[in-house]
């Protein structure tokens, strides 16, 4: 991150206590002691990202944790194998702790999910050998840019009509040519018009969509040509633009 001293607080929901996990937690023998190392370890872990390690780069181990946290070692130790196993650490092959969920409880941001699945990629990397140590501010950014950039590309693919004509290698060309041919007369079809165009398509069916596209184009017309039924004259209308 370009600026961590922002994170450094601990933002807890109102319901935390009423999640089935601290509930499950509490529930246990010693279970309020073992909520209350959870919490020093979201506390201890903040200025890292969720990551526990002493100067970086040394793994904080059960009695190092006993020390910091001021519990009995077997607390410690039967406290982590607990939350470890409700999912709210992560223990890596080579000792370094996770916090699992630290990143909902470092504030509000608009790239919170961002944050989150850089968080589930560096412990994804780390496990594999491929972090040495926390990434450097740049490198955070850069990733999120480009997380950014990729939710934007899907976002905008998820709102994009599916065109299913196009799909038709004949229908295809009619229509490129039909598009071209609106960019050669200087008036190019606006995403409206498309959208409007193709749900006319849809209407008629795929052959009088082809009978539409080819009258327009042999007259060189602006508008549609649209295909009327039997008995009825010809006409087309006027594209919105």
């Amino acid at each position: 991150m370009s600026d961590n001293k922002k994170y450094y607080y601990l933002k807890l929901k109102e319901n935390f206590y009423d999640s089935p996990e601290i509930k499950v937690l509490e529930a246990m023998d010693n279970g309020y002691l073992y909520s209350n190392i959870l919490l020093k370890l979201y506390l201890k872990s903040l200025k890292t990202d969720g990551r526990l390690t002493l100067n970086s780069s040394i793994p904080y181990s059960p009695k190092m944790i006993a020390a910091v946290t001021n519990h009995n070692i077997d607390i410690v130790e039967h406290a982590l194998a607990a939350i470890k196993k409700l999912g709210l650490i992560d223990v890596l092959d080579n000792g370094i702790i996770y916090i699992s969920d630290i990143q909902a409880f470092i504030g509000e941001s608009s790239t919170e999910g961002d944050r989150k699945r850089i968080y589930r990629k560096k412990i994804q990397d780390e496990q594999l050998g491929h972090l040495s140590d926390v990434r450097p501010p740049e490198l955070e950014l850069e990733l999120e840019l480009e997380l950014e950039l990729e939710l934007k590309k899907k976002k905008k693919l998820e709102n994009k009509p599916n065109y299913l004509f196009l799909s038709d290698s004949s229908f295809k060309d009619l229509w490129e040519s039909f598009v071209d041919m609106r960019k050669k007369m200087r008036k190019p079809l606006t995403d409206k018009a498309i959208s409007l165009t193709m749900s006319k398509f849809e209407k008629w069916g795929i052959e009088e969509s082809k009978q539409s596209l080819e009258k327009t184009i042999e007259c060189g017309w602006t508008g549609l040509f649209e295909p009327k039924t039997k008995g009825e004259k010809d006409a087309f209308e006027g594209l919105e633009n």
